[in-house]
């Protein structure tokens, strides 16, 4: 594994924005919304499994329960407390009793009907004028984004009436947005064609959120002469699109729209597994292959709350960065003193600018 080669200051990296051994509050909301959590995980697996799991789903919560309990006494008891620990736990304790990806069918259902859709999203995107467009593109990504089964809120919400994408747009707040440099980063991309020559992006969930959010993205910078890669988690965590789906949906969306196959066929578009194995990322710990794609690039894309906030918020980096999420928790709120559901759009040039400007 390796280190990003991007990171301006790796000597001095750490991923995780919250030290939770040390602070008491947050340990306890994070360590609390992890064992509750976990049930929502459980019905899950017995809802793909049926009565046949009962008893490995119950060895399997006596075991994660029983770890973190340890915790509530010895928040050392791990070193290092995170959210990317609590998260690399989870997953280490479902794979250690045969559940490595329980939310597969669904991940697999939600790419499918996202799938369906994408030939009129982009036929609605190409319909506009390029500023309309970035800007419908941006909705795109937080609508997609709202697909997220780790969160409490768009969890309940999925379970009352799945992720409707069209719907999801309309709860997407206008502009301006409470961390907005989204003028800042459309005036960088229209200026010049391309405005980058490498694009390595960091993608988050499956279903409408890689399928109707990213990949037209990527989609648009390939489009204004740039390569772009996307990076996607080498293993399953809750309903993050893993490398495998993700190549999987790149060649169905290229089987109905010829510019994706022609990019893919050229190399315009490349995909390379992260190394990771959780909703958070660790940018000192990733393949070979995904630092190796990062050597040129000349802008770093990290999406969703768990990249981009959660983790790397804080790091900075030698070109520039976009950093995307929609905050779907209220401790994440809170600390960034924005309202649940807020869209954050921060660009920082490779300078180390927030928004270009200073």
């Amino acid at each position: 594994m390796a280190v990003l080669s991007l990171l301006a200051h790796p000597e001095s990296y750490r991923a995780w924005e919250w030290d939770l051994a040390r602070d008491p509050s947050a340990r306890a909301y994070w360590v609390g919304l992890f064992r509750s959590h976990i049930h929502t995980i459980a019905d899950r697996i017995r809802s793909e499994s049926g009565a046949a799991s009962d008893g490995r789903v119950e060895a399997f919560l006596h075991d994660y329960l029983t770890g973190l309990s340890v915790l509530d006494s010895r928040p050392d008891a791990w070193g290092g407390l995170s959210i990317l620990s609590l998260a690399r736990y989870r997953q280490q304790v479902l794979r250690r009793h045969g559940f490595p990806d329980p939310f597969a069918a669904v991940k697999a259902r939600e790419t499918g009907a996202a799938i369906e859709m994408y030939p009129d999203v982009v036929a609605a995107l190409e319909a506009m004028e390029p500023p309309a467009r970035m800007d419908a593109l941006a909705r795109g990504i937080m609508a997609g984004n709202e697909f997220d089964l780790g969160c409490v809120a768009t969890t309940a919400q999925y379970h009352a009436s799945g992720h409707d994408f069209a719907d999801a747009l309309g709860r997407v707040p206008p502009r301006p947005w409470p961390e907005d440099d989204f003028d800042a980063w459309c005036g960088r991309i229209l200026s010049a064609r391309p405005a980058y020559r490498h694009v390595l992006f960091f993608v988050d969930n499956a279903g409408a959120d890689v399928v109707l959010g990213c990949i037209p993205l990527a989609r648009e910078l390939v489009t204004s002469g740039s390569r772009v890669t996307l990076a996607a988690n080498s293993e399953p965590s809750l309903n993050d699109v893993t490398i495998d789906e993700l190549n999987a949906a790149l060649a169905a969306i290229g089987r109905v729209d010829e510019r994706i196959r022609r990019a893919v066929a050229a190399g315009r578009i490349r995909t390379v597994a992260s190394g990771c194995a959780t909703p958070v990322i660790d940018l000192s710990d990733i393949t070979d292959a995904c630092n190796e794609a990062s050597y040129d690039a000349d802008l770093l894309i990290l999406e969703g709350m768990g990249r981009a906030v959660e983790t790397n918020r804080s790091a900075r980096f030698t070109c520039d960065v976009l950093k995307i999420a929609l905050i779907k928790d209220p401790f994440v709120a809170e600390k960034l003193g924005v309202p649940l559901f807020s869209p954050t759009w921060v660009f920082h040039t490779g300078d180390g600018r927030r928004g270009g400007l200073g």
